[in-house]
């Protein structure tokens, strides 16, 4: 844009020294005014706008009007001049003044005006004006263009203005804001750690003389009873003395995405990096490799709930446009080539700032190309049964505005977003705030699943992995890795589905849960301390995702997933020798519950030794209702006593 503006500046000058030669010869009357004087000084403007001497030129168009108030010629270079300058506010009286008084004499106004309308909120007389420029088709390129984007937005824009969206920004106050910048939050899963950038005099690189600013560094502040704590400097060595800035934490608060610029060994002009958590403190950066980043320019790194897959803004070549997403697929132990998201999120515009939320299926974005309100506006875009993304759609009035809204952070459960602006009432330049999301923007609502993960003799913490799989779809949707410092773990989890949790450590038998998330209230989420037993004879588990119908002995398909992970376990531990136990309720006669049990034990032993499993390894018993773990008075106590238990027999160690 700043270029296409320098262009449109000269194209003026040069229109101007034209127009001076042709002018020479014409008098007062033929410009509907009577001053010689203030012709004169109109015809000294342009010399100046040739000269490339704007200052001097509106200088002297004022003077003239100052004699002659009603010429028209004067009004529309000082229009034309504010216009370029993008002072929209100054340039509208102007050019309606020389609209007025002489119509259809200035090639080129119904552009000026109606682009001036409609950065002035006057969306619905900016359309007639950009329609009757864009379909007589005689501009410049760059123009049409323009205007042709524009219309759009008007279009779009005074309809939405009649239906907003529910939007009441609250400042995060003074322990995050200051009054310098502060930009670009994000958080993670719990809500409870909050990351951004900020300008400040405590900045690791200190004051940039050559920004007269000073340098991008992370902040972060942790949210506790009282509020948010005092936010402090990330430090090293993740902040350094360049800029470091976009930052995305993971759900979990263990790793950090985010985009630098001008370091040693990066392949363009900013490029990507991540660093991981390593105790309380930070490991050192590293870059991602050539298959993300490119000789180009990257920013915005957002990783996916599931750990699978990046996003990021490029402005690489191979897009639809100026600045586009891509997106790069984790291939066992590396990131893949990046390839471009494509339409429709993309256009021939500029989309950056992707988020994708906890529900894994919405995709929030800027844009300055998709119908909005001017500058960039924020949109949504959601994943499609088909694998496709859906048209996007604005967030809305006055969310969005004629300002530059670029940026967006939706929490976990779809109802807070947080944003950062310059507004009015701010502490400073930019403040960050939080709102609550009108529903008609919300995604699907998600929750999230919190632990320490123990030793259950020492009760130390444990470094382990854990893995949620959808039951019904049997995919592996989020991952994560308990801290190796203090044993903690922090992952989101959708609504509305049934999933199956494994949790594992090298010596330990692993446990396993299952999570039901449907018809709970969206204010539901979990905290769980999971104690592994260390491997030896005698110990159990409960296979909380092992499944049958009432009455019945067959394996439900949902069983699959909990099957797999025993299956995968019996494996690693080749030499192991293992109890399935089959368990009932009470309701029924004790024999029938009694071979019921039994069956269902021999059903696990036989789909084991089915997959390859010697069947001398396992042995199968049915004890039925014989040893109950909860009271069999209510519904809940019996589907505790209901359940099929993996037991130790030999380690084989």
């Amino acid at each position: 844009m700043r270029e296409f503006l320098k262009s449109l500046t000269l194209c003026l000058f040069l229109a101007s020294s034209f127009t001076l030669l042709a002018q020479s010869k014409k008098k007062p009357e033929d410009y509907g005014i009577k001053s010689a004087k203030a012709l004169k000084l109109y015809d000294e403007g342009l010399l100046q706008a040739q000269y490339r001497d704007r200052v001097k030129a509106i200088a002297l168009f004022e003077e003239a009007l100052k004699l002659e108030p009603e010429f028209a010629h004067a009004h529309f270079q000082l229009g034309v001049n504010a216009w370029v300058r993008k002072k929209y506010e100054d340039a509208e009286p102007h050019l309606e003044k020389a609209w007025q008084l002489r119509p259809g004499e200035f090639a080129g106004i119904e552009f000026y005006l109606g682009e001036t309308y409609y950065h002035n909120t006057r969306y619905a007389e900016a359309i007639p004006l950009l329609e009757a420029f864009f379909m007589r088709a005689n501009g410049r390129k760059e123009d049409l263009f323009l205007a042709g984007r524009d219309l759009r937005h008007a279009r779009f824009a005074a309809e939405a203005v009649k239906n907003p969206v529910a939007f009441t920004p609250r400042n995060m106050g003074e322990a995050i804001n200051t009054d310098r910048d502060e930009y670009l939050p994000c958080l993670t899963a719990d809500d409870s750690y909050l990351l951004f950038t900020a300008r400040r005099p405590e900045s690791v690189g200190g004051y940039n003389a050559q920004l007269q600013d000073y340098s991008e560094d992370f902040f972060y502040s942790i949210h506790q009873d009282s509020g948010w704590t005092a936010s402090e400097n990330l430090g090293a060595p993740i902040n350094t003395a360049e800029n470091e800035g976009s930052a995305f934490i993971t759900e979990d608060g263990q790793t950090i995405y985010f985009a630098a610029c001008n370091l040693p060994g990066g392949f363009g002009s900013c490029d990507l990096y991540f660093a991981v958590r390593v105790g309380k403190g930070w490991g050192k950066p590293q870059i991602l490799g050539p298959e993300v980043n490119s000789d180009g320019w990257e920013s915005y790194p957002r990783l996916s709930p599931d750990g699978r897959t990046l996003y990021f803004a490029s402005a690489r070549s191979g897009g639809e446009g100026g600045r586009d997403i891509w997106v790069s697929e984790w291939a066992e132990d590396h990131w893949g080539s990046a390839r471009n998201l494509g339409k429709p999120v993309n256009t021939l515009g500029n989309e950056d700032a992707p988020f994708l939320h906890a529900d894994g299926l919405t995709l929030y974005f800027s844009s300055d190309y998709h119908p909005g309100f001017g500058q960039r506006d924020l949109f949504f875009s959601q994943m499609q049964s088909s694998g496709t993304w859906s048209e996007p759609k604005n967030l809305g009035y006055p969310l969005n505005t004629q300002a530059d809204e670029s940026n967006i952070f939706v929490n976990a459960s779809g109802k807070m977003g947080y944003i950062n602006s310059d507004r009015e009432g701010g502490m400073g330049r930019s403040d960050l705030y939080d709102f609550t999301l009108d529903q008609r923007i919300r995604p699907q609502v998600a929750t999230f699943l919190r632990g320490i993960v123990v030793d259950s003799l020492t009760r130390k913490p444990l470094a382990s992995q854990i893995r949620l799989v959808e039951v019904v779809s049997g995919d592996t949707i989020r991952q994560a890795v308990s801290s190796t410092a203090d044993g903690r773990f922090l992952m989101s989890l959708p609504l509305e589905k049934e999933y199956a949790a494994f949790v594992q450590a090298p010596g330990y038998l692993f446990a396993s849960k299952n999570f039901y998330l449907k018809g709970l209230e969206e204010e539901t989420y979990f905290d769980l301390e999971i104690a592994l037993s260390p491997i030896q004879k005698g110990v159990q588990v409960v296979l909380k995702n092992i499944f049958f119908e009432s009455g019945k002995y067959e394996l439900a398909a949902t069983s699959d997933a909990e099957l797999e992970f025993v299956l995968r376990f019996m494996q690693e531990n080749p030499k192991m020798r293992i109890e399935i136990q089959g368990h009932t309720d009470d309701i029924g006669s004790e024999a029938d519950n009694l071979a019921l049990s039994q069956r269902r034990a021999e059903a696990v032993r036989q789909w084991l030794s089915g997959k390859g499993i010697d069947a001398t390894r396992v042995v199968a018993k049915g004890y039925g209702e014989s040893m109950p773990v909860a009271g069999n008075i209510t519904d809940e106590d019996r589907a505790q006593n209901r359940r099929t238990e993996f037991k130790v027999l030999e380690t084989g160690k």
